[in-house]
């Protein structure tokens, strides 16, 4: 049952980002040229996701300790498939915003955060790579999705292809939600890798309570004033890229069918990037593995820059696909080493918010950008710098493998 967890885990993410995160940049070209809409104002969007993710970390840790972990999993889930439905219907920029912003609150909620959590429960040792495992589902989603919608997008249409999405969403969560169980205690399993212990009545003993850092506490640290930082960082890196990456690879040549080939090919890279990132949280500690994830991000905006040249698709691909990966494996993984069980869920929110606030500002600054150079390729030059800037970070503010407080 632990791996099929893991497995139910996989496809309910691929489902949940593959119809929605993995796929939106694709759906970017046909619905402004549909709406009227200008490219800056399309590039909002994602500011407005980045809002949304901040809404509903805020939210999150407050709504897990009032709800069984599985009640907001299926209440997300369904508000999600109807957030699907409702972008096939929306008629102009302010409407396309609203459901942006709904869809990423309920994903934020119902997403990442409970379903680490409940990896973490079925899970003593090993858990990074068990994550990246679970989690390598959104990358696979992105890849199924994005081919699917290459396919779709200009035969039906963007409209009728986000309804087929919902409807395809709908059925694999309903399938995989009522397989997932939040701990293995609902099984009378224990925890792969927890050693048996056995009280008086020769039953397995309660859980202890978990120990760990408070929020309150480390605030005043300035060490984790730069850790934070990095986390901002890293995802206006990645905002810049993976947001703009179709319609940078349209503007630099490319068909709309090519440009869903280069994205369907670079989920295949972040979905296998997963478990290896979560193998180098394993074997090279946090501070080997957050360096090498920016240097990946490093790779891939250098690709971008230079995409019209074919070559750089390759390492467009590789980069950037393992680079994409770190976030969701990353945060679990500092929120469990760095700060402790205790307040997990908290942490996560607050590395979400933190991430979030990235996301607003990077498409902020990326269409400025745009609209004054007709490219994004100075937005990508300065990402660069973020990456320069994160692993200093790194090198002073995370501790070496083994020397993790929990």
């Amino acid at each position: 049952m632990h791996w099929i967890t893991v497995l139910a885990v996989f496809f309910s993410l691929a489902a949940m980002w593959g119809a929605t995160f993995n796929s939106s940049s694709l759906f970017i070209t046909p619905i402004q040229e549909s709406l009227g809409a200008t490219r800056a104002e399309m590039v909002v969007g994602a500011t407005v996701k980045g809002l949304g993710t901040i809404i509903g970390s805020f939210f999150c840790a407050c709504i897990l300790k009032r709800l069984q972990i599985m009640r907001v999993m299926w209440i997300s889930g369904f508000l999600l498939v109807g957030s699907i439905f409702a972008l096939s219907f929306v008629q102009n920029i302010p409407q396309y915003y609203l459901v942006l912003a709904l869809q990423t609150i309920i994903t934020s909620i119902g997403g990442y955060i409970p379903l680490s959590m409940i990896i973490q429960s079925w899970f003593e040792k090993r858990t990074s790579v068990a994550t990246g495992m679970a989690f390598m589902g959104s990358g696979f989603g992105g890849m199924i999705y994005n081919w699917l919608g290459g396919i779709w997008i200009p035969s039906l249409g963007w409209r009728q292809t986000y309804m087929i999405f919902a409807l395809i969403t709908l059925g694999i969560l309903l399938i995989t939600f009522s397989i997932i169980r939040p701990t293995p205690y609902h099984f009378n399993l224990r925890p792969l890798g927890a050693e048996e212990v056995y009280d008086d009545a020769n039953e397995p003993a309660e859980q202890e309570s978990y120990a760990g850092a408070e929020i309150s506490d480390e605030l005043k640290s300035a060490r984790f004033w730069l850790f934070l930082l990095a986390i901002f960082l890293t995802t206006m890196i990645t905002n810049v890229l993976f947001n703009n990456l179709s319609p940078h690879v349209i503007d630099s040549g490319y068909s709309l069918t090519e440009a869903a080939r280069i994205s369907s090919v670079m989920m295949i890279f972040l979905m296998l990037g997963k478990p290896v990132i979560g193998y180098m949280f394993e074997t090279l500690g946090l501070k080997g593995a957050s360096i090498v994830s920016t240097i990946s991000m490093a790779v891939g905006l250098i690709s971008a820059i230079f995409i019209s040249q074919g070559f750089f698709v390759i390492t467009l691909i590789i980069g950037s696909g393992i680079g994409f990966a770190y976030g969701s494996v990353a945060y679990p993984a500092y929120s469990h080493r760095l700060f402790g069980q205790k307040n997990f869920a908290s942490f996560s929110a607050l590395l979400q918010i933190v991430s979030g606030a990235g996301s607003i500002l990077s498409p902020l600054i990326t269409g400025a950008l745009y609209s004054h150079t007709g490219s994004y390729n100075i937005s990508f030059t300065i990402a660069l710098f973020y990456c320069v800037i994160a692993i200093l970070i790194w090198l002073f503010a995370l501790p070496k493998r083994g020397r993790e407080p929990y």
